[in-house]
């Protein structure tokens, strides 16, 4: 992953919940609170699971990197 966007619209959920904890909070505000415990955020990109929630997957990743940065 890259230094300057470290969550890219490729990582996987799962991916993210594992190696930035601080997370997981805004990704059950953005996906809702099963996406937490659900199997398939281990294979599941953050383009898939934004598009299946209806959501802008370049906006998602804006918001999880500026959380990240503590924006």
């Amino acid at each position: 992953m890259s230094r300057s966007r470290p969550i890219r619209t490729d990582t996987l959920v799962g991916d993210i919940l594992r190696e930035y904890p601080v997370l997981r909070e805004k990704i059950a505000e953005l996906f809702g609170p099963d996406c937490i415990s659900c199997k398939s955020n281990q294979q599941e990109t953050v383009t898939y699971t934004a598009w299946h929630k209806g959501l802008d997957p370049e906006a998602v990743v804006r918001t999880l990197n500026d959380a990240l940065k503590g924006k």
